[in-house]
């Protein structure tokens, strides 16, 4: 491998990366715009029994479920890139942490898992074209445990799933990332 095909395969891992992470803060935030700009047009998601199909079918799921979803926060630890040309795979280890509504009281669901991913950069931009959902782990805790009365909680912004989170307000340049 030359020292321009390690920059090349340095310059797309990075790439997917970002992709990785801007997927997280797009479905946190509750952006299904920015989601929809992460994936190729024929792309295909299988988020289990959730949604399983195209990536337009997933997030018209999600968008059918925002009214049920108080918070969540997708955490990524480990990721395994193989990139051959404008083809890549990805294996992104996640804590996926969701606060939902459900019959008059909050629960919360912890999912560890990983997303195994299929990349193409079509244009000059990597984007997914397929992504499946593995869970190793998962815990419920019905209700939801929530306690903002602590001393370092109370009184701090409450983070939205949705376009009401502090953050919007607070970046000019993250936001748009």
């Amino acid at each position: 491998m030359t020292i321009d095909d390690a920059y090349d395969e340095m310059i797309d891992e990075f790439r997917l990366g970002k992709l990785a992470h801007a997927y997280c803060r797009a479905v946190d935030r509750g952006d299904i715009a920015a989601l929809k700009a992460l994936y190729h047009d024929d792309a295909v998601d299988a988020h289990g029994g959730f949604s399983a199909g195209s990536a337009d079918e997933f997030l018209d799921q999600l968008t059918a479920a925002r009214p049920y979803i108080r918070s969540m926060q997708h955490h990524i630890t480990t990721m395994n890139f193989a990139v051959s040309k404008d083809f890549a795979e990805g294996e992104i280890y996640t804590i996926a942490v969701h606060t939902l509504a459900a019959g008059g009281r909050d629960v919360d669901v912890i999912v560890g898992g990983r997303y195994l991913d299929k990349y193409e950069k079509r244009h000059g931009a990597w984007k997914f074209t397929a992504r499946t959902i593995v869970t190793d782990w998962a815990r419920v805790t019905d209700p939801s445990t929530m306690d903002d009365t602590r001393p370092i909680t109370r009184d701090t912004l409450k983070g939205s799933p949705d376009a009401n989170d502090p953050s919007h307000q607070f970046f000019s340049l993250l936001g748009r990332a």
